[in-house]
């Protein structure tokens, strides 16, 4: 390889090195990979300044698209067949597919007729994050290191098993050489081991919370403890969404019985608005049908709401509405108080002004539940809050402010923020280095 002198001369260079390795932390709202080029590792520039939304766009005779192409496709598809009666069977849009990987009762969807099971729509995204990282370094990479939750079952046997999930999913993809690390153990190594002391890392993301307390020193680093909870972002916007969105498509809704008795609408109708990520890869069918079932026997007061849910099933809108309930949520970070504004026309038309003290009531168990796993890993570690010398808090969860009041109270004044988005990714490949894999399938190089 040559460059040019500024007096005009060509000049030989050295070549890049290829890429030997991809850091993959594949996360639920968005994943980003680093490579190893020789004995460096870097953030790859991929989508959006290095971080790509995990979103999968499918549509009818198309490639796939992730990230941000798949958001301008489904954009673009929604206006272009905006007056389908079923948006379904021309095109799908997947958002969240880490948490159905790690679901065991979830074992595939269909589209457009076919059955995909959970580790090959994962590996259809992971595919596609593979190859846009070998263009981006004209390198063929089959080995990785993947970013995994702290838990993923219940017991040893079963957190195997979804790890095999994992496993298979980046076959899927095109990797032959498959190792996993503790997604907060990949934060606390983002910068090497420059930490010193005993290391908190509080991981704090869109699907998980993860926890991993270490002792770094003289190049060294000892776990002490990892402890991991289903809490995320996710699950403060189904808290939102609850309180606020779901009322107006049936929820506390009746229906009547053939004796005419009037029962409770059946709460697994209206949880496909609280729990919007897995609406697309639910039994649409049998969801359409119910709700369609339902209508002629609502109260008068339920109909347009079912009426609004059916079209909103059928218009694909779960995402459009995720969006807006997240980004409220994401409001109440810096300000007092936002509103959410959806509407499904002629049937729903909300507009729900939230106050942070309502939204700081209404995820008050979850806050609970953050600190009862803190507690737990300290215990696992021997230690107690004063024996921390320092807390990384990470993802992008970690920015609430009721989370950080509670991680400031614990460890008051040696709290810092880490990478929010990129520290996982960043510290992969190095606690590979250090031997500190998950089961790993390979050892490391």
């Amino acid at each position: 390889m040559c460059r040019r002198h500024k007096n005009g001369r060509m000049l030989a260079t050295s070549p890049q090195p290829p890429a030997t390795l991809y850091g993959i932390d594949f996360g639920t709202s968005n994943t980003v990979v680093t490579c190893q080029t020789g004995h460096q590792t870097r953030i790859l520039p991929l989508d959006d300044g290095g971080i790509i939304p995990s979103l999968l766009y499918f549509a009818k005779d198309r490639p796939v698209s992730i990230g941000s192409s798949a958001i301008h496709e489904y954009g673009q598809a929604l206006h272009s067949h905006r007056n389908s009666s079923n948006l379904y069977s021309t095109f799908r849009f997947f958002q969240a597919i880490k948490l159905a990987l790690k679901n065991p009762a979830f074992s595939g969807t269909r589209i457009f007729g076919q059955f995909w099971p959970a580790e090959s729509l994962a590996g259809l995204f992971l595919r596609e994050v593979k190859r846009l990282a070998d263009e981006a370094t004209g390198s063929q990479v089959d080995q990785v290191v993947l970013g995994r939750p702290v838990v993923l079952g219940a017991d040893p046997t079963a957190d195997a098993a979804l790890q095999g999930r994992f496993h298979k999913t980046c076959l899927f993809a095109g990797f032959r050489a498959i190792d996993f690390v503790y997604e907060p153990v990949g934060a606390m190594l983002s910068d090497g081991t420059t930490y010193q002391g005993k290391v908190l890392v509080f991981d704090f993301g869109g699907g998980t919370l993860d926890i991993s307390i270490a002792s770094i020193g003289n190049g060294q680093v000892s776990l002490l403890a990892n402890a991991g909870l289903d809490l995320g972002g996710y699950s403060l916007n189904e808290d939102l969404s609850r309180a606020r969105v779901i009322g107006h498509f049936g929820f506390h809704g009746k229906f009547r019985t053939m004796t005419g008795r009037y029962l409770d609408m059946p709460t697994w109708i209206t949880d496909q608005v609280a729990s919007f990520y897995a609406l697309p890869l639910a039994e649409l069918a049998k969801t359409r049908n119910a709700i369609k079932d339902l209508i002629p026997e609502a109260r008068a007061a339920d109909k347009p709401k079912l009426k609004g849910l059916l079209e909103f099933i059928d218009c694909n809108m779960a995402f459009d509405l995720f969006d807006r309930i997240d980004q409220a949520k994401i409001r109440l970070s810096d300000s007092q108080t936002t509103a959410i504004e959806f509407a499904v026309p002629p049937f729903v038309q909300l507009a729900e002004s939230v106050s942070r003290p309502a939204f700081e009531s209404m995820i008050a168990p979850r806050v609970g539940a953050a600190r009862s796993l803190i507690l737990a890993a300290l215990c696992e570690a021997g230690l107690q809050p004063v024996d921390i010398d320092r807390v990384v808090r990470v993802g992008g969860s970690c920015r609430i402010p009721a989370f950080i009041r509670l991680l400031e109270d614990l460890f008051p004044g040696r709290v810092s923020a880490g990478e929010a988005f990129t520290s996982i990714a960043a510290g992969l490949i190095a606690a590979r280095q250090l031997g500190l894999t998950v089961h790993g399938t390979n050892p490391p190089a």
